[in-house]
């Protein structure tokens, strides 16, 4: 039991230090992201940084988050689809060809 007990304070220090590296990533890929009326897109930093979008929803939202000058909010709605809200194609197959053999012959 003295292990356990001994081993969730370790694990709980790798994590704050892991959150301290991907707050200082994202931080800096900010200065780098184009800025649109002083907006970034939560997206745009996912593809930057290639956190976990999981990670990057919590770290985004924490208050001691620094941003740029020119960053005045990053929107947190995602435009990336999920397997649910992708449906197939509702283009038309197009038709095969006739062959020659069941064309009526004219004459």
């Amino acid at each position: 039991m003295t292990e356990l007990s001994n081993q969730v304070p370790q694990q709980l220090e790798i994590l704050e230090e892991m959150a301290d590296s991907y707050k200082q990533a994202i931080e800096k890929a900010l200065s780098r992201l184009p800025v649109k009326n002083g907006v970034i897109n939560i997206d745009s930093i996912w593809v930057e940084t290639s956190i976990p979008y999981e990670i990057l929803n919590v770290l985004l939202r924490s208050e001691d988050l620094v941003l740029p000058d020119n960053v005045e909010r990053i929107n947190m709605k995602s435009n990336v689809r999920t397997k649910e809200q992708i449906r197939k194609s509702r283009r038309r197959r197009r038709r095969k060809p006739r062959s020659k053999a069941s064309k009526p012959s004219k004459g």
